[in-house]
């Protein structure tokens, strides 16, 4: 079956994470393993938390945080191993953030070798 990462995120100066919310992670988690269809999942900390990496010209360039963005940012992501791109479109909207946010749901590429 083909593996595909729902990778969610929000806009935290618009709306984010209820207090409330820690319940319904824990269902989705539960449901997800349950299902035998969980590969993998991670959440992010917060973006000033990592750094950014470009290479331009042979230069390589290293700010902490995250790259700006137009407001979202990418919260985590699972990986999931189903039928198609329409079981994995059900299991992204069964994510929380999906209230607020939005989750991608892309098809991942595995490399053999």
């Amino acid at each position: 079956m083909p593996k595909f990462a729902l990778i969610y995120q929000y806009d935290p100066m618009a709306t984010g994470p209820t207090e409330g919310e820690e319940p319904d992670w824990f269902a989705y988690d539960q449901e997800v393993r349950e299902a035998g269809v969980l590969v993998y999942e991670a959440g992010f900390h917060e973006a000033g938390t990592g750094r950014t990496v470009s290479v331009r010209d042979g230069a390589t360039v290293v700010d902490d945080g995250a790259a700006p963005t137009s407001g979202a940012v990418v919260a985590g992501l699972y990986v999931v191993d189903v039928a198609n791109i329409n079981a994995a479109t059900s299991w992204a909207e069964k994510i929380p953030t999906a209230r607020y946010g939005s989750v991608d749901v892309r098809p991942v590429v595995e490399y053999e070798g």
